[in-house]
């Protein structure tokens, strides 16, 4: 199916099941966001460690482990 297709049948079934007014509302609580995803990523991950990812693994682990 064609990306085209996928949104033609998407607004369909917005507008079948919100109405006209539903669907546009539903549509505007989307936004492209800003910035760019992958440079940022890239900085972001240069300055994570392989101890700050094993500290970050360890606080999740217990935080499972005393939910249980």
């Amino acid at each position: 199916m064609k990306a085209s297709e996928i949104s033609r049948r998407g607004y369909q079934a917005l507008i079948q099941e919100l109405g006209y007014a539903g669907a546009a509302r539903f549509l505007l609580r989307f936004e492209s966001g800003s910035g760019h995803y992958t440079k940022d990523r890239h900085q972001w991950l240069e300055q994570l460690t392989i101890e700050d990812f094993r500290s970050f693994v360890r606080q999740k682990q217990e935080k499972n482990n005393a939910s249980t």
